[in-house]
């Protein structure tokens, strides 16, 4: 049996989708120690900023190189490529266990990110190789729960190390190194397009790149992807300041309790979308976003803080899902990696101007808790937005 004839099933599909713990990884296992990296680096130069930065600055070179990782995988392969990504990241990321200079370890972060993105985009785009129509929407949706799983997983780990030492989760970053064995082990590479794709699509239209279509999805996931991460680069600045919780196990701990609201929204996701339309559930998405980001402003106590937080990752749970598979409908073989490559950089994008964007509001009002409203206020302009679009196409009998 040839390599282009091959099947894939649940293997595969369990194999590709771990490969989203490393992105999530790039940021997660830092916000548990954000305040124990701004005492060992305090003398840095703008540490306010800097600092922070840590943090974002893999989802900056994912914004940035995704576009090529997904043009190289179309022109060469998406297997080979996520094969040495995975082992160079690795590498990366254990680099700051024996690094003291801030600089160096900056330039590893960025090591990091530009792996995540081709790592992302490959993983990604070949699970549109080897699936199609539901079972590409379910493992879509599957490697959204993982992302987020693995966050709520990571979240109070990376606080346990932490607690040994700002140098402890770095540690974590070696598990890239198991995750490749099942991808040299159970997966094949795509060299033509597969026999389950759709069949009224001509030849000449399959090369056309759907730029329409992608400019839409890639606005909405913009502004989804600022609001998706407002909670998990912030909370921990917010438990500290509002309720004096600053113990990093801790923190760990009420962050993936409230990012259990996000497996729970993808999870959810996998059902929903077959019986709503795809702007109700936009809607609905940025909504409960709202809901979340206002009962936060106002909670009174810790408690009432991580049950709004639940509240707002679930509606985040359920928007990543939906502006993925969005996107993945009007890609085919030809332009799969660079249509995903184009919305992982937005995605990405939207990951690092949310904590600009967060910085520049929480400066305005001085606390943290207060400014998740205006985020609030910005998820419902978005879910406003989504109804007044959607109305005037449905008027125009297009679909989107």
């Amino acid at each position: 049996m040839t390599e282009s004839t091959r099947t894939a099933g649940t293997i595969q599909g369990l194999t590709l989708i771990l490969p989203i713990v490393l992105s999530v990884m790039g940021a997660v296992l830092l916000a548990p120690i954000v305040p124990a990296l701004m005492e060992q680096f305090k003398d840095v130069p703008n540490a306010n900023y800097w600092i922070p930065s840590l943090l974002s600055v893999p989802a900056l070179c994912i914004a940035v190189f995704s576009p090529l990782a997904g043009l190289i995988a179309d022109k060469f392969g998406r297997r080979r490529i996520l094969i040495w990504a995975m082992i160079v990241y690795a590498g990366c990321g254990l680099a700051p266990l024996l690094l003291d200079d801030f600089v160096a370890i900056y330039i590893s972060r960025i090591g990091v990110g530009i792996c995540e993105a081709v790592v992302i985009v490959a993983s990604t785009t070949l699970i549109g190789d080897y699936f199609s129509h539901d079972q590409r929407d379910k493992w879509l949706g599957s490697q959204a729960a993982t992302a987020s799983i693995s966050a709520m997983c990571l979240f109070p780990l990376a606080g346990a190390l932490g607690s040994f030492g700002w140098r402890g989760p770095f540690a974590l970053y070696g598990l890239s190194l198991l995750l490749v064995i099942g991808i040299v082990l159970f997966t094949w590479e795509v060299k033509e397009k597969p026999k389950a794709a759709s069949s009224d699509q001509s030849n000449n239209n399959a090369s056309q790149f759907p730029w329409g279509h992608m400019l839409k999805v890639c606005f909405f996931s913009l502004i989804g992807a600022v609001l998706f991460y407002i909670l998990q680069f912030n909370m921990s600045s917010a438990l500290n300041s509002s309720f004096e919780i600053k113990s990093t196990l801790m923190t760990g701990v009420m962050l993936s309790l409230a990012s259990l609201g996000v497996p729970a929204g993808a999870i959810f996701y996998r059902f929903a979308h077959k019986k709503f339309a795809l702007h109700k559930l936009i809607t609905a998405e940025f909504t409960i976003l709202a809901i979340g980001f206002f009962c936060m402003s106002h909670a009174s106590n810790g408690y009432l803080f991580v049950a709004s937080g639940f509240i707002n990752q679930f509606g985040a749970g359920m928007l990543l899902p939906t502006m993925l598979t969005w996107a993945m409908r009007d890609l085919d073989f030809h332009n799969r990696g660079r249509g995903t490559g184009m919305w992982q950089s937005t995605f990405a994008l939207g990951q690092f101007v949310s904590t600009l964007a967060f910085a520049a509001v929480v400066a305005q009002t001085g606390s943290p808790a207060e400014s998740f409203q205006y985020f609030g206020m910005l998820a419902l302009v978005m879910s406003m937005i989504t109804v007044i679009s959607m109305t005037q196409l449905q008027r125009r009998n297009v679909m989107v």
